[in-house]
């Protein structure tokens, strides 16, 4: 049988408040999950940080349109649709985008929590609520939030590819080279924030940060030779 983890009572923490947590949790994440895991559920632990992350994401593509004349002349001279509609297509895509990713952020989300809930079920044999899972998913999403500012700082300076990850460093190389790939997919936020989510189960299933984090990075790494491999 699962143990059950989450011994609320012999983790008292202090209250803070929502604004405290986002900012400690860049540099005191464990002191704010022991707040979390001994706390009654707090929707807005999750649903704060995930808004923020959406309307980031949503400035960036508007910094960054990804559907360009070039994409609607295309699409018109394959007959795909008409210069009607692609004319439609680019008054609305902007309300569309937008939509699009507030939906897949609040999925990826709630898909983070799932995976984070599996990996303690299922493979740290512990037991605990999947809204505490949620919490902290979506608390550990802030980093993501600096990571979306930083690269569009970063688009703004050094053009279009540029990116918070291990490519910044070969900038000569061509985007098109499998490795130049694979180190645009080791994005510094992205490893900030697993690790976040390490300590977080860790938390969760009172195991060590090395068995939690054997878990979590091997997901993440599956994901990204996958991401990899799609591109």
């Amino acid at each position: 049988m699962p143990a059950t983890g989450l011994p609320l009572a012999s983790r008292p923490a202090s209250p803070t408040s929502l604004r405290e947590k986002l900012f400690n949790i860049f540099v005191s994440p464990t002191d704010v999950f022991d707040e979390v895991i001994a706390s009654p559920p707090n929707l807005a632990n999750w649903r704060i940080p995930t808004l923020l992350a959406c309307l980031v994401t949503i400035i960036s593509l508007g910094i960054s349109p990804t559907l360009s004349s070039t994409t609607i002349n295309r699409l018109t001279q394959t007959a795909a649709i008409s210069t009607a509609q692609a004319q439609a297509l680019a008054g609305a895509w902007p309300l569309l985008s937008a939509l699009f990713v507030c939906i897949a952020t609040f999925v990826g989300t709630c898909w983070s929590a799932f995976v984070l809930w599996l990996m303690g079920r299922i493979f740290l044999k512990v037991r605990f609520p999947y809204l505490k899972a949620l919490e902290i998913v979506g608390l550990t999403g802030i980093i993501s939030v600096l990571g979306s500012i930083t690269t569009i700082l970063l688009i703004a300076a050094c053009g279009p590819a540029a990116r918070p990850a291990f490519s910044l460093f070969v900038p000569n190389m061509s985007p098109t080279r499998t490795f130049y790939q694979i180190l645009d997919t080791l994005n510094f936020f992205h490893l900030w924030g697993t690790t976040v989510l390490a300590i977080g189960l860790s938390r969760l299933c009172i195991v060590t940060f090395k068995e939690a984090a054997f878990w979590v990075f091997g997901y993440w790494m599956v994901a990204r030779i996958v991401l990899t491999i799609l591109q």
